[in-house]
């Protein structure tokens, strides 16, 4: 089943959830019960008897082929009358084989037979999930809740898992609630499948709420906390997303990925200073791309730190020699109220890409704010020259006049 990612409105996405541990549980199928085994083997033949040793032997060594080959030989003189408990033996060592289609068709020989052998139940939903049969594998699975009251809770589980497996998300979500409901002390897997259920169900709160009970209880598990802060993410729980990944940090689990994760969050909070400081910790240890160190530049003009903004973009200049960069340095000093240092920049460069001629415009008006009008009318008349500017600078420079009149007559 094909689980599909999600695009969180920071860029982050949500990788698929993983439908774990049944496939751990299904590598060894289940064996009859002593009961059931005294009972079906009463009726078998001497030969028969020594046959299903046999293939219990070489079952117990792995030897799962040889225990088949004497299977197939037995039943080519015996086709219709082949007991029970040698079906189930078989069943199970196709099963060992990965041979599911052909252990499924035993298992509900097996069931025709002797429909209390209920064992089988439990091994033929498995083996239906193997084969992608998903939806009949969840219906066994209940059906074996009747007659192994004692393995009720890891059926109806089994059962859940089938269902999400075959995109049955409300009757998942509906085992699993009750299941968790009826434990005290309920594994974290289940949990995980439920939170997948409802994330299914486009029901990111109800998500978001289990992965709150998850970490609750299983605290130590950091993985947990991972969880937590994807699905917080994904339900665009900026904060709980926070909280969750400085957990992985303090615990130095968190990857590089994820400590850039936690700068984007700190943007979408609006907290610059904290985005800035927490992009500088990534830096540390790995080389930041042009684009990150972009990023960086706006979040220290935001924070209002203006000469570490001016550090970075020395760095930007290492990446991108030229003069964009120091006109950008120009601007910041500029807005930043450092007008002779803006001033002093503008007016050495001679051409900048795009908007040349605006650098003596901007040259002029931080000459204006010094009250260096002589100054101010040379880098307009400079910009005069530029058709992008002129009547600007032309209008600029009429309203400067009488200052430079009251200037030239004081």
């Amino acid at each position: 089943m094909v689980v599909k990612g999600a695009i969180d409105s920071i860029g982050f996405v949500l990788p698929a959830f993983f439908l774990l541990v049944f496939s751990l549980s299904l590598t060894i199928p289940a064996a009859a019960s002593a009961r059931e085994a005294a009972f079906y083997q009463k009726k078998l033949s001497p030969v028969a008897v020594r046959l299903l040793f046999e293939m219990q032997e070489l079952n117990r060594s792995g030897e799962y082929q040889k225990g088949l080959q004497q299977f197939e030989k037995f039943s080519v003189k015996h086709s219709k009358k082949l007991p029970a408990l040698l079906n189930f033996m078989a069943a199970n060592l196709n099963f060992q084989l990965a041979n599911y289609p052909e252990s499924v068709k035993l298992y509900r020989l097996v069931l025709e037979k002797a429909p209390e052998f209920y064992v089988v139940y439990e091994n033929l939903g498995m083996a239906l999930m193997m084969t992608e049969s998903y939806r009949p594998a969840a219906e066994i699975f209940l059906e074996a809740v009747a007659f192994l009251p004692e393995k009720q809770q890891k059926l109806k589980y089994q059962a859940a898992i089938a269902s999400l497996y075959g995109e049955d998300f409300s009757k998942a979500r509906s085992l699993l609630v009750k299941l968790l409901a009826d434990n005290p002390e309920p594994p974290a897997v289940w949990f995980k499948a439920l939170i997948q259920a409802y994330w299914r169900l486009d029901q990111s709160r109800a998500a978001l709420e289990v992965a709150g009970r998850l970490v609750d209880r299983y605290p130590a598990a950091i993985e947990h906390w991972r969880l937590y802060g994807q699905i917080a993410l994904s339900a665009g729980e900026y904060q709980l997303a926070l909280s969750a990944y400085k957990v992985l940090q303090t615990s130095g689990r968190a990857s590089v990925k994820e400590c850039k994760l936690v700068a984007r969050i700190y943007q979408q909070l609006q907290l610059s200073g904290a985005a800035a400081a927490a992009w500088e910790s990534v830096f540390v240890e790995n080389e930041p791309s042009f684009q990150e160190l972009e990023t960086l530049v706006a979040l220290y003009r935001q924070s209002g730190q203006v000469d570490k903004a001016l550090k970075t973009l020395n760095r930007l200049q290492k990446l991108e020699p030229g003069t964009a960069i120091a006109f950008r340095r120009g601007k910041i000093l500029y807005h930043a109220g450092r007008y002779r240092e803006a001033f002093a920049i503008f007016t050495k460069l001679e051409k900048i890409a795009e908007e040349d001629g605006y650098q003596y415009l901007l040259a002029g008006y931080c000459a204006w704010n010094e009250n260096d009008f002589p100054a101010a009318a040379t880098s307009w008349n400079r910009a005069a020259d530029y058709p992008t500017w002129r009547d600007r600078s032309l209008n600029l420079l009429r309203t400067l006049k009488p200052w430079l009149e009251a200037e030239s007559s004081g």
